[in-house]
């Protein structure tokens, strides 16, 4: 029994890990590129995230950010994004608690920093950006729509979505059988990337992963294509299903 228990060890740890990259393209101009990786453990799932500028996109603004959400049972426990964004650098780190947010928000100036921290309390559960993302991928289809409450930047704001059909799309010469879901971020924050208006993802159907954006920023709008795929093509749906009493 005990060298049963040693040999099984390991595979009680083992975790599933899926990266997807992304580049995005501004008037066909590649501007940025971006990677999200996700490890699955039991019931912990661990999202970290990059995007930077590239090419033309860096010759315009320097952008260098980076996060991390730590999720149990799909309801967050920890948020951190660094925002390098030229000039505006601003620093977010969260941890989410029984009856609310401790949160703490650093912004670097030529003068020196400024730091907001404190606690908001909630009764209703609040998401975080990234959980936020992964819940309307693995909520696909939802032809009937959702809001998902989503704390950031020291208050609430909501993201509305809903399916509203289905696509065949080619992504640098991949061709996916995909829903096509509409997303509004309502959301007021600082800094370049401040979303605007209606946003379009469409997300494979086999895997529930999204492999095209088409998204809206107040400098503009933005293509984003999936590039790059690597790992456990089934993590997302392993998640839907062990989490499909949640929707």
């Amino acid at each position: 029994m005990k060298l049963l228990a040693l040999l099984l060890f390991p595979l009680i740890l083992w975790a599933k890990e899926l990266e997807t990259c992304y580049r995005v393209y501004f008037w066909f101009f590649p501007v940025a590129e971006s990677c999200v990786d996700y490890t699955l453990k039991g019931r912990e799932l661990r999202i970290r995230s990059w995007a930077k500028t590239i090419v033309v996109g860096r010759l315009v603004k320097r952008v260098n950010s980076w996060g991390e959400a730590t999720l149990v049972s799909l309801k967050p426990k920890s948020f951190s994004l660094f925002q390098r964004e030229g000039s505006f650098v601003r620093d977010h780190i969260y941890l989410f608690l029984e009856r609310g947010i401790d949160y703490r928000i650093v912004r670097y100036k030529k003068e020196g920093k400024r730091v907001k921290e404190g606690f908001f309390e909630s009764s209703v559960y609040l998401f975080d950006p990234f959980s936020t993302s992964f819940l309307v991928y693995i909520d696909t289809p939802n032809y009937r729509g959702g809001t998902i409450n989503m704390f950031y930047d020291a208050k609430v704001q909501n993201v509305r979505y809903r399916t509203v059909g289905e696509e065949s799309v080619e992504v640098f010469g991949n061709r996916y059988s995909t829903w096509k879901v509409l997303l509004i971020p309502e959301v007021e924050t600082k800094g370049i990337l401040k979303p605007k208006g209606k946003w379009f993802v469409w997300v494979d159907k086999e895997t529930n992963i999204p492999v095209k954006l088409s998204i809206k920023f107040t400098i503009g709008s933005a293509e984003v294509l999936l590039n790059r795929i690597k790992g456990d093509r089934d993590l997302f749906m392993e998640v839907k299903n062990g989490q499909a009493h949640l929707f």
